[in-house]
């Protein structure tokens, strides 16, 4: 960080949240949850601020005689100005109210001065005649999230410093009565008891042969997950399909229209009324759909991160489908394989750092068409084992009637087998779907239609 007194600071206010600090638990909590040490400008202010964060921590009394003990332990008594700059600090005090107030500033300030020196060093990299521009793009972009983040990715954190916020979790979670969705529910009743709905920041693949109806799934994941009463933002990358005839499907789903006669406009007048309510239904939900037919790796980052910064409540990322995706890299890789498993090295990043699920779907190998038994297996996962590795949730999708014969098979519901083989924190087993082929929906097992 560069010290300069002409870049954003206020050395009035860091002085005010310290003293309310020193003088009130309460205001120091507070404090805590919205500053980290380097937030503070002035050095010494800093190095306060670290002394009575590890004092809360470590649940030790806060108050102008402790804070002078562990400021002499640490040999930073003198240094910092004794006793006559604890007193200044509190006697700028009228009340420790304001200091949640005084905080904001602060941050605010600290996000300013991160934003300058992002762009220094993107001027820095600019320079740089031997670096590709998109290389550079990306660099630049992730430098400006992570200043808007407010996050340091270079941070090393003590388990004692992360296990408050995990029995918080753990107690609000308890408290939900018969209630096991923790993440974003799917809509699907047997998939979120394995997966207490997905989880934020976790990778989920969607895998199974062409036609199986992977983008059905996910999309009507999109479309009516997420919990009753809620409407998520949700985000989805199509790169097969175009927006239109993504939205004609959930508009299909939604009615319970044909889609066939919803394409060519011959459903019965009788159903008009159908579509026009789900028309109203879909226009109120937060679902954004990109449909370039190229995407790399740093176009994929780049526009989540913008969108996270516009939408800061992104509950779920979805791209269909992962091997349409391609890694950007013009200085060659070691074969397709290699390539498959950088991007999906990425989607998983991105996960984290959007802090939301993503689900990638995922085609299946030709391994399955040459077997007796069709049903997929993690094996045959294509081009890459690099994705059963990083994700955190497969599933393998598999309809029987798929490989029947029967002619009037395409008018019929369809048994979806969906097996969950690999969940990270949680069991692997099979559940049943029913699809609704002509609305493109799929159901829970046994639900009324």
């Amino acid at each position: 960080m560069f010290y300069r007194t002409e870049y954003p600071n206020n050395p009035e206010a860091e002085r005010a949240v310290l003293g309310a600090c020193i003088i009130s638990k309460e205001a120091l909590g507070s404090t805590i949850e919205i500053l980290r040490p380097d937030d503070f400008y002035d050095p010494n202010n800093r190095a306060v601020f670290e002394i009575l964060s590890a004092m809360y921590m470590s649940d030790k009394p806060v108050d102008f005689v402790t804070v002078q003990e562990e400021m002499k332990s640490r040999g930073l008594f003198d240094r910092l100005g004794g006793q006559p700059f604890l007193a200044e600090l509190m006697g700028r005090v009228t009340t420790t109210a304001n200091a949640g107030y005084h905080a904001d500033m602060i941050r605010e300030h600290a996000i300013r001065r991160r934003l300058i020196e992002a762009g220094e060093k993107i001027k820095s990299m600019s320079y740089q005649t031997d670096r590709d521009t998109k290389e550079i793009i990306e660099e630049a972009e992730k430098l400006i999230f992570e200043a808007a983040q407010n996050k340091s990715s270079n941070e090393f954190r003590k388990v004692r410093d992360i296990i408050g916020p995990v029995f918080v979790d753990i107690e609000e979670r308890q408290a939900r009565s018969g209630d096991d969705i923790a993440g974003f529910s799917t809509g699907f009743t047997d998939l979120d008891a394995y997966t207490g709905g997905l989880q934020p920041g976790s990778l989920n693949i969607i895998a199974a042969r062409p036609s199986m109806g992977k983008t059905a799934f996910a999309v009507n994941i999109a479309q009516f997950g997420g919990g009753k009463g809620n409407n998520p933002t949700v985000l989805i990358f199509s790169l097969e399909m175009p927006a239109e005839q993504l939205v004609l499907r959930m508009l299909s789903a939604e009615s319970m229209v044909d889609l066939s006669m919803l394409s060519k406009g011959t459903f019965h007048s009788s159903d008009f009324n159908k579509v026009r309510e789900a028309c109203d239904v879909l226009a109120k939900r937060n679902i954004f759909i990109s449909d370039a037919n190229e995407l790399s790796v740093m176009d994929f980052r780049t526009r989540c991160r913008r969108f996270k910064t516009r939408h800061p409540e992104l509950s779920l990322v979805i791209v269909d489908y992962l091997q349409l995706m391609s890694s950007g890299d013009k200085r060659g890789t070691d074969g397709r394989q290699q390539e498959v498993a950088d991007i999906s090295r990425m989607l998983k990043a991105a996960a984290r750092e959007l802090n939301c699920p993503v689900i990638a779907l995922s085609q299946l190998s030709r391994a399955t068409e040459q077997r007796t038994e069709k049903k997929p297996q993690l094996s045959d996962l294509r081009d890459s084992g690099a994705i059963e590795q990083d994700a955190d949730v497969v599933l393998l999708m598999f309809r029987e009637d798929y490989y029947s014969d029967n002619e009037n098979n395409d008018m019929a519901n369809s048994n979806a087998d969906i097996r969950v083989a690999k969940n990270r924190n949680g069991s692997t087993g099979v559940f049943h779907l029913t699809f609704q082929r002509e609305f493109t929906r799929f159901q829970n097992y046994g639900d009324a239609f």
